[in-house]
C-alpha cells in the first residue's frame, strides 16, 4: 500500500475482476451503460488490448463492477482511479459522475452514499486516438498506447474535515529541520487542534490556523539519518486530529545544482542508470508489483544509481520502491516528439499544465525524485512553442523548489529552451538515429558526436554553468541475433555501441552522467508505412528482451559501470 496512509478511514479496495464489454466504434458521449450487454471477465488493474481477442483493436471498452458500501446512507467517500487511459467516463448507479481526459493520472470523484446496499459502478475506456482530445499522446508515440485501466480503483470514506496530504522538504539537513505544509479540506475550522509525531517518537500537539486550507509548520525529526542511494533512510510523520490521521513517507536529503554539478546533500554525483518504461507484453502499464520490484533489482545489478523515468507520471507504487532500494529517479509528465501542431492545439497546454503540477503534488514526498521533467524531444527549438517550456518550468518552481527542472532535447545544437531549466539534458544517437555513413562503422561516431555537443554547450553563455546530462543513447538488438561481423540488430553490435558511449560519456567530467535508452524492450507503434523501423512492433533497444532475458549488452555495461569510472 503505497503512502499518504489513512489509517482511521474504511477503504474498499475494487482491483480484482470486473464485467466486461467490447462496444468497439462507439461515442462514450452517447453510452447508456444500462443497455450494455456485458458478456466478459476481465481483470482491474489491467489492459483489455494485450492479449485477448482486443489485441491490437481501438474502440471502447466498458467495466462494470457492483459493490457493497460499508457506509451509512449520506456518508462521502472517494472513488480513486489509480490512472487509465486514454480516455474514460464514469457512472454511479447510472448516473454520470465525470471523464478522465488524462492518460498516466490519478483521478478522483468526491460522492455521497444514498440508499441501498449494492451499487454499481461503470467505467468506460477509449483507446482509441483523437488529435483534440488527447493531443498528449497522438499515433506516432514510441510506446504502445494501451487500453484500460492501469492502477488500482478503491473507495475511501471522507471525514466531514479531513487531512488531505502533508508536503515534506528538508529545510536544513545539518539541524534535520523540515517544513510541513499540510492541507486540510472538508469543514475547515479556523483553529485545528492536531497531534504530531515522528517515526516511534513521541506525538505532540499543535495549533494550526489554516489559510485557504493550508498551514505552514517546521520541526526537527529526531534522530534523522539523511537519505542516499547508499543508505536510503526513511521516515514516516503521522498527523492526527479528532476525526482523521494521515501517515507520510519521507526522506532527508538535498538536490541542487552548481558549478556545472548537480550535488546530492551537498556532494557532487554522477548518474549512470537507464531509461525504463512501464511496459510488458502481458501487463502493459498495468505493472505487477513482483516485476516492479524484478526490475529494479536487475538495474540494481547493473550498477545504476538512477532511472529516468518515462514518457508520463509514474506508479507510487514504483516510486515507493525506488524510496526503498536507493535509486535517484527523474520522474516526466506525458509528451513524446511533439511538434508545434501538437502542442499548439486547443488542449495541449491545459492538459500539460494539470498532468505536470498534478505528478509534482503527488510525488513531493519521494526522496528517490531528483528531476521534474516534461516535453521529452518536442519542438523546443521554436519561437512560438517557447512560452509552453517557460510555463511548465515556472509551474514546478512554485510548487516545488527542493528539486530540479529539466526536459529532453533531441535538438541541443539550436535548442532555445535550455535556459528555463536546471539541468541541460540530450538525447543522442549518433550512427543509429539520423545520418550515417555506410563506409563507417556506427561506434566510430560516438565519440565525435558527443564531444561536438558538450563543446557546444559549454560554449553557451547561458548555460555554461549547468549540469549537462545524456537522457538518451543507444541501439538496438534483436534478443537471440548473434553475429561475429557485428552487424547491425546484433547482439554484439549493440553490446560495441552502447558501451562506447557510456565510456566516451563517463570519461568527459562535463557530462554529469548517462542514462542508457533503454532497459528493456518494448511494444511501440506498429509502423504500417515504414515496416523496417520497427521489427515486430517492438523498440528493441532494451538490455533485456520484453520477457527480461539479457542480451550481450547486459553484462558489458555491468562491468563498465561497477568499474564507477
Amino acid at each position: 500500500m503505497s503512502f499518504p496512509q489513512y489509517p482511521e478511514r474504511r477503504s474498499l479496495s475494487l482491483d480484482g475482476i470486473w464485467d466486461f464489454a467490447w462496444i468497439g466504434d462507439v461515442s462514450m458521449d452517447k453510452l447508456d451503460p444500462e443497455k450494455v450487454g456485458f458478456t466478459e471477465s476481465v481483470v482491474v488493474p489491467g489492459v483489455f488490448d494485450a492479449n485477448s481477442g482486443h489485441c491490437g483493436i481501438r474502440g471502447v471498452g466498458v467495466y462494470r463492477r457492483r459493490i457493497h458500501l460499508p457506509f451509512k446512507n449520506g456518508t462521502y467517500f472517494r472513488l480513486d482511479i489509480g490512472a487509465l487511459g486514454l480516455r474514460g467516463k464514469a457512472w454511479w448507479d447510472g448516473r454520470e459522475i465525470g471523464t478522465v481526459h488524462l492518460p498516466y493520472s490519478r483521478t478522483r470523484f468526491d460522492l455521497k452514499s444514498d440508499a441501498g446496499c449494492e451499487h454499481q459502478l461503470v467505467i468506460a475506456v477509449d483507446n482509441r486516438f483523437d488529435a483534440l482530445l488527447s493531443p498528449l499522446l497522438p499515433p506516432f508515440s514510441d510506446f504502445y498506447a494501451y487500453g484500460g485501466i492501469y492502477r488500482s480503483v478503491a473507495i475511501t470514506e471522507l471525514p466531514a474535515f479531513r487531512i488531505e496530504r502533508v508536503f515534506v522538504t528538508t529545510a536544513d539537513l545539518k539541524s534535520r529541520l523540515v517544513k510541513m505544509k499540510l492541507f486540510f479540506e472538508g469543514n475547515v475550522p479556523e483553529s485545528v487542534h492536531a497531534e504530531i509525531s515522528f517515526d516511534d517518537a513521541a506525538s505532540e500537539k499543535v495549533l494550526c490556523r489554516p489559510e485557504g486550507g493550508v498551514a505552514e509548520i517546521e520541526r526537527n525529526v529526531p534522530h534523522a539519518r539523511p537519505w542516499t542511494p547508499e543508505h536510503p533512510e526513511l521516515h514516516v510523520v503521522k498527523v492526527k486530529t479528532e476525526e482523521d490521521q494521515i501517515v507520510e513517507r519521507f526522506g532527508l536529503r538535498t538536490i541542487r545544482a552548481k558549478d556545472g554539478k548537480i550535488l546530492l546533500n551537498g556532494k557532487p554525483i554522477r548518474l549512470k542508470g537507464v531509461n525504463r518504461h512501464e511496459a510488458h507484453p502481458q501487463f502493459g502499464p498495468a505493472q505487477p508489483l513482483q516485476l516492479i520490484i524484478d526490475d529494479l533489482m536487475m538495474i540494481k545489478e547493473l550498477g545504476c544509481n538512477y532511472v529516468r523515468a518515462v514518457h508520463y507520471p509514474q506508479d507510487p507504487e514504483f516510486l515507493d520502491a525506488c524510496d526503498q532500494m536507493g535509486f535517484l529517479v527523474w520522474e516526466e509528465s506525458l509528451a513524446w516528439g511533439l511538434g508545434e501542431k501538437e502542442l499548439l492545439s486547443p488542449n495541449a497546454r491545459g492538459q500539460l499544465m494539470q498532468q505536470t503540477r498534478q505528478m509534482v503534488r503527488e510525488g513531493i514526498n519521494h526522496p528517490s525524485i531528483i528531476i521534474w521533467a516534461f516535453l521529452n524531444e518536442c519542438a523546443s527549438d521554436l519561437k512560438v512553442t517557447e512560452h509552453l517550456y517557460e510555463g511548465l518550468s515556472k509551474m514546478i518552481r512554485s510548487e516545488d523548489t527542493s528539486r530540479l527542472v529539466s526536459y529532453a532535447s533531441n535538438r541541443a545544437d539550436h535548442d532555445r529552451c535550455f535556459k528555463y531549466c536546471d539541468v541541460v539534458s540530450c538525447n543522442l544517437y549518433p550512427g543509429w538515429c539520423g545520418p550515417t555513413e555506410f563506409t563507417r562503422k556506427s561506434v566510430s561516431m560516438i565519440m565525435p558526436c558527443v564531444k561536438g555537443i558538450i563543446d557546444g554547450l559549454c560554449k553557451r553563455r547561458d548555460i555554461s554553468d549547468k549540469p549537462k546530462l545524456v537522457a538518451e543513447i543507444g541501439a538496438c538488438a534483436l534478443y537471440g541475433c548473434r553475429d561475429r561481423g557485428r552487424a547491425q540488430w546484433s547482439e554484439e553490435f549493440q553490446s560495441d555501441y552502447m558501451t562506447e558511449a557510456c565510456r566516451t560519456v563517463l570519461s568527459d567530467k562535463r557530462w554529469s552522467g548517462v542514462t542508457l535508452w533503454q532497459f528493456c524492450d518494448t511494444r511501440s507503434y506498429v509502423g504500417y508505412g515504414e515496416v523496417r523501423c520497427k521489427p515486430r512492433g517492438f523498440n528493441c533497444a532494451g538490455l533485456v528482451d520484453e520477457y527480461r532475458r539479457p542480451k550481450l549488452a547486459f553484462d558489458s555495461i555491468k562491468e563498465l559501470f561497477r568499474k564507477n569510472i
